[in-house]
């Protein structure tokens, strides 16, 4: 059976001499790894359609239980820009590795897929990146049901007033939260984590967030993200 779909390449890792094992976002399949026969070879077809943030039509082959075979890759939009500009490809490289980490596999995400694919585009276009990407990463968060409620206590369920303590993937209120291993959020923090989900793309060229509110939000995503690993 033939499968296609569009995709974008997060990474690709050498398997043998000449071959790889591409990881891709895909907007029908989800997180998928795929082969690719001989692409490093010169002559190779392909081209250089399996450089990370690469965004391709792709169609491929094989048993859904087995790794599957790549038999076409044609790119839509290459992110060239985004890829030649080392510090804004390191930054949405950081991104690329934190969709790696909580994209379930083989689960389809569209309306993810295409928030990915507008951020890049965003990116490529306004020179944003900072705002962007950690929009991105809320959003993401939202979408796969991983964000806490920021309105109630997430243990005894009480309305939250003003006091906003993380722990273990809960935002809990101050009678409930234990003595360790917690994160205190500004007001400003938890009202940002909240409306950072209604912003469109283009607001985010003229916001200005604090670098110190910046750092906030950082950390709890960086401590949020390992609370669901640890639970997964």
């Amino acid at each position: 059976m033939i499968y296609s779909t569009e995709a974008v390449v997060l990474k690709s890792n050498p398997y043998g001499e000449a071959d790889l094992i591409v990881t891709y976002f895909t907007k029908d399949y989800g997180l998928i790894n795929l082969f690719a026969k001989s692409p490093r070879k010169i002559k190779s077809r392909f081209g250089s359609s399996f450089e990370p943030l690469t965004y391709a039509k792709i169609a491929f082959v094989g048993n859904n239980e087995k790794l599957q075979k790549i038999i076409q890759s044609d790119i839509i939009h290459s992110f060239h820009p985004i890829r030649e500009n080392y510090h804004v490809f390191m930054a949405v490289g950081e991104v690329l590795r934190f969709l790696l980490m909580i994209l379930p596999r083989k689960e389809p995400h569209e309306e993810l897929f295409s928030l990915f694919i507008s951020s890049l585009e965003f990116i490529e276009k306004e020179k944003k990146t900072e705002n962007a990407l950690l929009s991105l990463k809320i959003k993401s968060l939202r979408i796969l049901g991983y964000l806490p409620d920021f309105k109630h206590c997430g243990k005894c369920k009480d309305k939250l007033n003003g006091e906003f303590f993380y722990s273990d993937g809960f935002i809990l209120c101050k009678k409930c939260i234990s003595s360790h291993s917690k994160l205190i959020l500004s007001q400003g923090a938890a009202k940002l984590l909240n409306d950072i989900n209604g912003w469109q793309l283009k607001y985010l060229s003229r916001v200005k967030i604090a670098p110190q509110l910046f750092r906030e939000l950082e950390e709890f995503i960086k401590k949020h993200i390992q609370s669901i690993l640890s639970y997964n």
